[in-house]
């Protein structure tokens, strides 16, 4: 028996073998060794408990299919190290500029008034090229509320926007300014709402006698509850950020909290920021919109805008974490990066910042100060929590422009996770239906082609450019090494696992990539059949009850497809830039390059239902509403200005039209949607009413 669960070539050559070795993992230890059967009880079997023994459980050992997590990392990683430096200084201009799109606008745009805009407001906002200094140069920046300072949208600004939007010169500071400014009249999370609790009575253990502190319990909190609620955690959260171990918690954390009560320790903590997320996760999945109108419910589900699902047991958590505040192991970071998503969930987005900040700052003192086996089951969970660190870090510092803390610095140190050990049934169950742990691979290394995305168009220009003599010439990147950029993005795509790919001319369809040598296509997952049919992974259709995938299956997809957009976007997105303030000097290339980035801008997968109408769980929640933001200024331009017209009507393609429509729609709808309950939403709402003319 223990050769067929190894793995071997003996089980490999053997399905019935191998089935049977799958089958065997579930024994525990002892059971194990002696040779006989095991009930498989957790978190003790039967034998282990009639012996006073302990009891543990191996984990399953991954077959073929199960190495994905290995098997990308090692693949992805070909890419590090890839991405050419720009040039520091590149000469003005892209060389001698070429015949330029027709100055003619389409007839057929200038006959069909847009959408939302009537056809008497189309005013042309031409920048005048002598407002912009001699000396200004291209400036790459990931945030997307900074391309409000570019001088062609501030022209938009200043003739189409409403007086009562705040100071738009805290654009040109740091994040932090932004943040704050736009948080300043929100209130915190409210402290009214707690559980009743009682004196715990029952058996403790003799270091619990020994400390003399007082513990509770929580009469709301029966064991089928928290059965309940741990489960909807790890089945939701746990998936898209898994820093915590399943098994670990139940039959450690969840077994204390049971049977000695709840007190202000690391296990109380954790396990009612554990139960708050899974209530939110339930809620925000099944709950009721927490309003609606003529037009449709909205896509924030669950409590209210001020009061957020699980709240009461939020508060029990952060009214213990004050004891356990100052340390710096995992139990901690795992606190802080729990604490963190709640605010985030809840539209906290500051709190979200300063959480985030305190588990990165933990983590990279665990790190740096403590002798960690990175091979044993908890060194692989801390580089679990590591990554969780790094990404989120990573996304504020892109999206907001916030500071960093130096953790980026670590990652050589620390190495990748793999998922070794524990890897309990259930979320091995969870892998094999989503490849959540795929997912979570590429989000890694999109994630890192990201920063070096960014650091590679920041070093792009020098801060003075001598060749610079005339307000008419542009110092920007070049156009080779965007292509060259965008070509690491397309590598990064085809690299990944098959249950991953995608058409890249259909974002919202299901994974269904091409059969080598066969020119067909298969549908990966075979309890997705009866939905191919009729419909794609995603639809626009917003006024109909959401699909409802396990383990957040949608939100894994739209993660990572929308990422990827994002980037795509990011890296062409010069080339408007040069359009909108050096029209003269546009090439054929920069054209193409103008056209890639407006196709590359719409129909984000995030945007439609399921994903959209689930919007309590969608990471980064933060960034988006400030990208739809700079995107539907971008598509207003289109329709008002010469250049971006031109190019619009000649370049994008005989689809461009029925899709930004739509886009532009579920943008709009976005904003809309969390303008109440999200203050970065109701912020870029006041801006789009006025250039949309909606309300």
């Amino acid at each position: 028996m223990s050769d067929s669960t190894s793995g071997g070539p003996s089980s490999s050559q053997n399905p019935s073998r191998q089935q049977r070795g799958a089958i065997a993992t579930q024994a525990c230890e002892n059971c194990r060794t002696r040779k006989q059967r095991c009930d498989e009880t957790r978190p003790k079997c039967g034998h282990c408990t009639k012996m006073k023994a302990e009891c543990r459980y191996r984990e399953p050992q991954p077959t073929k299919k199960d190495k994905t997590l290995v098997e990308i990392l090692d693949r992805l990683s070909s890419l590090e190290g890839k991405i050419d430096r720009l040039p520091l200084r590149p000469p003005a201009g892209f060389g001698p500029p070429q015949n330029p799109p027709s100055d003619q606008p389409s007839s057929t745009l200038d006959s069909e008034p847009y959408r939302y805009t009537p056809p008497e407001r189309l005013p042309s906002y031409v920048p005048n090229p002598g407002t912009i200094s001699a000396h200004q140069l291209y400036r790459h920046t990931s945030s997307a509320h900074k391309m409000l300072t570019w001088p062609a949208v501030q022209n938009v600004l200043i003739q189409a926007m409403p007086s009562n939007i705040g100071d738009l010169r805290v654009l040109e500071q740091d994040g932090a300014a932004f943040m704050v400014q736009t948080y300043q009249n929100t209130s915190g999370l409210p402290l009214d709402e707690k559980l009743q609790d009682l004196p715990f009575v029952g058996m403790q253990t003799q270091a619990t006698r020994t400390a003399g502190g007082a513990r509770f319990t929580f009469p709301a909190l029966t064991r089928e509850t928290v059965d309940r609620l741990a489960t909807a955690y790890f089945e939701t959260f746990n998936v898209i950020y898994p820093f915590m171990d399943r098994q670990n918690f139940l039959s450690d954390t969840l077994v204390k909290v049971q049977t000695e009560g709840f007190d202000g320790d690391k296990d109380s903590v954790i396990a009612l920021l554990v139960f708050a997320l899974g209530e939110l996760a339930l809620e925000g999945l099944h709950g009721l919109p927490i309003e609606s109108n003529k037009r449709r419910m909205s896509g924030v589900r669950g409590g209210t805008s001020n009061r957020p699902p699980g709240l009461a047991l939020f508060n029990e958590a952060r009214a213990r974490m004050g004891f356990v505040l100052t340390e710096c192991d995992l139990e901690n970071i795992q606190i802080f990066s729990l604490a963190a998503l709640y605010h985030e969930c809840s539209f906290r987005h500051l709190d979200f910042w300063r959480l985030t900040v305190s588990a990165s700052l933990a983590c990279k003192i665990l790190v740096t100060c403590n002798k960690i086996d990175w091979e044993s089951p908890r060194g692989d969970l801390t580089k679990r929590a590591y990554w969780h660190c790094v990404l989120m870090e990573t996304g504020l510092h892109l999206e907001l422009d916030l500071p960093l803390t130096g953790i980026m610095a670590l990652e050589d140190q620390v190495g990748l996770p793999f998922f070794n050990e524990p890897f309990c049934e259930a979320d091995h169950r969870a892998n094999q239906s989503s490849h959540f742990q795929a997912h979570y691979a590429s989000q890694i290394a999109l994630r890192r082609l990201c920063a070096d995305v960014h650091n590679s168009l920041n070093d792009s220009v020098g801060v003075d450019t001598p060749s610079v003599t005339t307000s008419e010439e542009y110092s920007g990147p070049i156009p080779i090494n965007l292509k060259q950029l965008a070509k690491r993005l397309i590598q990064w795509r085809e690299l990944l696992p098959l249950e991953l790919q995608w058409a890249e001319d259909n974002p919202i369809s299901f994974p269904s990539p091409q059969v080598p040598n066969t020119g067909s296509s298969q549908n990966l997952d075979p309890e997705l059949s009866p939905r191919l049919s009729r419909a794609g992974l995603f639809t626009s259709d917003l006024e109909s009850e959401p699909v409802q995938y396990n383990y957040l299956y949608d939100l894994q997809v739209a993660m990572l497809r929308t990422r990827y957009y994002c980037v795509k976007y990011m890296v062409y997105r010069p080339f408007v830039y040069k359009a909108l303030h050096y029209p003269d000097h546009i090439t054929t290339e920069d054209a193409e390059g103008v056209a890639e980035c407006l196709r590359t801008c719409i129909m984000w997968p995030i945007l439609f239902s399921p994903t959209s109408r689930r919007k309590r769980l969608i990471p980064y929640l933060f960034c988006w509403s400030q990208h739809f933001l700079g995107i539907l200024i971008i598509l207003h331009l289109t329709r008002h200005n010469i250049a971006l017209r031109n190019i619009r009507a000649q370049l994008c393609g005989p689809r461009f039209e029925a899709e930004a429509d739509q886009s532009i729609a579920l943008m709009l709808d976005w904003i809309w949607d969390l303008r109440s309950s999200d203050p970065v939403a109701m912020w870029c709402w006041n801006i789009l009413k006025g250039i949309y003319k909606v309300e």
